[in-house]
C-alpha cells in the first residue's frame, strides 16, 4: 500500500513538472511570501498494531485522523523554502475492560518549485525533511481503584508507548488567489490552497515506553497519505 501511493504521488508530481515545464517559457519567474492555516484528514500507518490489539482482546484505533496546523513559504525565482507543523488528532476507542487513544504529530522544512504560475494559481511540489511521532494510551479498566489508598497501592492501570524518527514529505500543491487582488505582474491577499501528499516514517519504527525500547513491537506510526485544505495571505510578484 505504502509503495502504491508513493509511485501514485510520484507520477502526479512528474506529471505536474512536464505540463508546469512546457508552461514555463510563457510565464516570467515569480517572488514573494505565503503563509496559511491547514486543515486535513490523514491515513495512518496502524494495521499491524491493530492486529495484535485484536488478538489481545483490546479495541481497535481508527487507520485515519484529521490534521491541523500551519506553515508558510518564501519564494524567489520560483524556487521555494518554507516550513510546516501539523498536530494529529487521532482517535480513541473502547470496550468493556480498555481504553484507547492516539495522538500525534510531525513538522518539516520544505524546498520546492513553481512549476506553473498564473495571476490566479500557482502549482508546485514540495519535499520535506523534518521528524514527528505518536504517543498510544492504554488505560485498563477493570483495575479502577475504589479509593485513594487503592490508587497509591497499584497505580499501574494506565500504560503510555511512544515512537518517533525522521519522516519525509512528498507534497503537491496549489494555492488560488481567487480572493486577492490581481495584475498581470503581481497578486496578493487571501490565498486558498490545497496539497496532497504522502508522509513517509523512514525510521522511529520502534516503539517504547518509560523511554525503554519494546523489543517486539510492530512496525506502526503516523505513515500515510493525506489532503489538506489551506487558507492564509501572502503575494507574488514578477
Amino acid at each position: 500500500m505504502k509503495t502504491k501511493t508513493i509511485i501514485l504521488i510520484a507520477t502526479i508530481i512528474a506529471g505536474t513538472y512536464f505540463t508546469g515545464f512546457s508552461q514555463e517559457t510563457k510565464s516570467n519567474k515569480v517572488s514573494g511570501g505565503l503563509g496559511y492555516f491547514m486543515i486535513g484528514y490523514t491515513g495512518l500507518d496502524l494495521g499491524n498494531m491493530n492486529s495484535l490489539f485484536k488478538e489481545y482482546g483490546y479495541p481497535q484505533l481508527s487507520n485515519s485522523s484529521f490534521t491541523f496546523g500551519g506553515g508558510g513559504h518564501f519564494i524567489f525565482k520560483n524556487f521555494i523554502i518554507g516550513g510546516e507543523g501539523h498536530g494529529i488528532s487521532g482517535s480513541s476507542s473502547s470496550n468493556a475492560n480498555y481504553d484507547l487513544k492516539m495522538g500525534g504529530g510531525y513538522g518539516f522544512f520544505n524546498l520546492g518549485y513553481i512549476l506553473y504560475h498564473n495571476p490566479t494559481v500557482n502549482v508546485y511540489p514540495l519535499l520535506g525533511f523534518g521528524g514527528g511521532g505518536s504517543t498510544i494510551g492504554i488505560t485498563d479498566k477493570s483495575k479502577n481503584p475504589e479509593n485513594f489508598d487503592d490508587l497509591l497501592k497499584n497505580p499501574a492501570r494506565e500504560s503510555y508507548i511512544t515512537n518517533g524518527g525522521f519522516m519525509l514529505n512528498f507534497s503537491l500543491g496549489a494555492d488560488f488567489f481567487v480572493l486577492a487582488s490581481k495584475t498581470e505582474n503581481a497578486s496578493g491577499g487571501w490565498v486558498t490552497g490545497i496539497k496532497v501528499g504522502y508522509i513517509y516514517n523512514v525510521s522511529g519504527n520502534d516503539w517504547y515506553f518509560n523511554n525503554e525500547k519494546i523489543t517486539g513491537s510492530p512496525n506502526a506510526g503516523v505513515s500515510g497519505p493525506y489532503l489538506r485544505l489551506t487558507i492564509g495571505g501572502g503575494g507574488l510578484g514578477k
